[in-house]
């Protein structure tokens, strides 16, 4: 169980690095009545990203117990394996980006409180294809088999951890507003230029991952 935990917590904080939901917050940093829009567009990712994990946790629960068995197996386990070569090697030899930095993103448009909170939505939505450290640390606790009174706690932790950078701009910006407020326009360039220099890490990390997992697996059958 402490491993577990640890594992997901640590998944956390690698899939906290989002430079899209940064990139929007430090726009919404500029923009007035900061506090409550920011605080509505985190509640939007909060709300959002919790909910999909809680339908995947119960998804794949119930698909645990039926089939269980037959997933603990070694053909099983060579296929993760190959799935986390195929994310490292893209990792590590991905070619370079051209000179041509990325378009930045359109800045939003929403207004109200509740256009953040849909906002939120919208952001977490369009980054589940990158959403690898949560699909792996949903697979963790499934494969730990935990109740339902042990993952969902777990489970909202890693989604707290998860909107812990956008919150920790906004404290810097209540701290340290006035002089910071140069810096929002550099800092989001580096975000955007950074966007896939993250997204590379994260399948790194997660290939790593899958790669000693299988190795744990078979070095424990056999």
């Amino acid at each position: 169980m402490t491993e577990t935990v640890a594992a997901v917590l640590a998944l956390a904080v690698v899939d906290s690095i989002n430079p899209s939901a940064l990139v929007v917050a430090i726009y919404l940093l500029t923009q007035a009545n900061v506090v409550a829009r920011l605080l509505a567009y985190v509640a939007g990712i909060l709300a959002s990203y919790f909910a999909f994990g809680c339908a995947l946790m119960l998804g794949a629960g119930a698909l645990f117990e039926r089939f269980g068995a037959a997933l603990d197996h070694p053909v099983v386990w060579g296929m993760q394996a190959a799935l986390g070569a195929v994310l490292l090697a893209c990792a590590v030899f991905a070619p370079k980006r051209g000179p041509n930095p990325p378009p930045p993103p359109p800045a939003p448009r929403a207004g109200g409180l509740a256009g953040m909170v849909l906002l939120g939505a919208t952001v977490t939505a369009l980054e589940l294809v990158t959403a690898l450290p949560y699909f792996g640390a949903i697979a963790l606790m499934v494969g730990a088999g935990l109740p339902a009174p042990a993952w969902l706690p777990l489970l909202l932790v890693y989604n707290l951890v998860f909107v812990l950078p956008p919150l920790a701009l906004l404290g810097l910006h209540l701290a340290f507003g006035s002089r910071l407020r140069d810096r929002y326009g550099a800092w989001q360039a580096r975000l955007q230029a950074g966007a896939r220099e993250a997204l590379l890490w994260i399948f790194g990390i997660v290939g790593v991952g899958l790669l000693v997992d299988a190795a744990a697996r078979f070095r424990a059958a056999g």
